[in-house]
């Protein structure tokens, strides 16, 4: 797959215009522009990066975060997700000794299945009501599933996501959304997002480029539909195949 650098179609938009290249910065920078307002809702910038814990069980943003998509450890060749948790605290451990944040202690004892009952492990309540064959007659309920020792919050005021105080790596594969703050004439975009990259800089750089009702601004807005609906890869097979899936056979007398 081909992609087009803002440089390139910076120098295309003033050879089509008949502009000198004087003209180069000003292009650019709406340009660059165009690429964060699309970024927000339609031309999704996907990042990936590999990025250190720290002694507190923190990890820093990127400066371009805009969203998080998952939080994953690297297993090998392949990413393990790990589960949010809103229930992690903002807040971190200050010594007012040494003056540096310190970790938190293990959060296992405040999950359910940790849970002890007068010094019992409650696993062993699994064994409680059996029959004389040693099967479960049932009566024990709110066991729950899922991961407990690995767990994560963005915490967008702190620019960090804290992990929980049990977790069991020492860096994480964080994909996001970037804002698309991050550009400059090298930056690669897809060429279907030519047109509207140019309809957003003929915009900005007419004298009706406070007004959002302007035929300028319903050029750009078309150019970005047109633009949503290409980067679309839906296709026709895919509506076919997710139509026929939801149908199941049966056997008729």
């Amino acid at each position: 797959m081909e992609f087009a650098t803002l440089d390139i179609i910076v120098r295309r938009s003033l050879l089509e215009r008949g502009l000198p290249i004087q003209w180069y910065s000003e292009y650019l920078f709406h340009q660059s522009a165009s690429i964060r307002e699309l970024a927000k809702d339609t031309l999704k910038i996907i990042n990936a990066a590999n990025l250190p814990v720290n002694d507190y069980g923190a990890v820093d943003l990127p400066s371009d975060f805009k969203d998080d998509i998952s939080v994953c450890i690297p297993v090998g060749g392949l990413l393990q997700p790990v589960p949010k948790k809103d229930s992690i605290t903002p807040l971190r451990v200050h010594n007012p000794t040494t003056g540096i944040f310190e970790p938190r202690p293990d959060n296992g004892n405040a999950d359910s299945g940790l849970l002890n009952f007068f010094g019992l492990d409650t696993a062993y309540f699994w064994y409680w009501n059996v029959n004389e064959y040693g099967e479960s007659t049932g009566g024990y309920y709110g066991g729950n599933g899922g991961s407990f020792l690995n767990g994560y919050k963005v915490i967008k005021e702190r620019r960090q996501i804290q992990l929980t105080g049990s977790f069991t790596s020492t860096d994480v594969v964080l994909l996001y959304v970037s804002n698309g703050q991050k550009v400059d004439n090298a930056t690669q975009v897809d060429w279907d997002a030519h047109a509207a990259i140019q309809a957003y800089c003929d915009w900005k750089s007419s004298p009706n480029a406070s007004i959002k009702d302007s035929a300028e601004a319903r050029t750009y807005y078309n150019e970005k539909r047109l633009l949503r609906g290409n980067l679309n890869d839906l296709t026709l097979t895919d509506l076919r195949n997710i139509i026929r899936s939801k149908y199941t056979a049966t056997i008729k007398s």
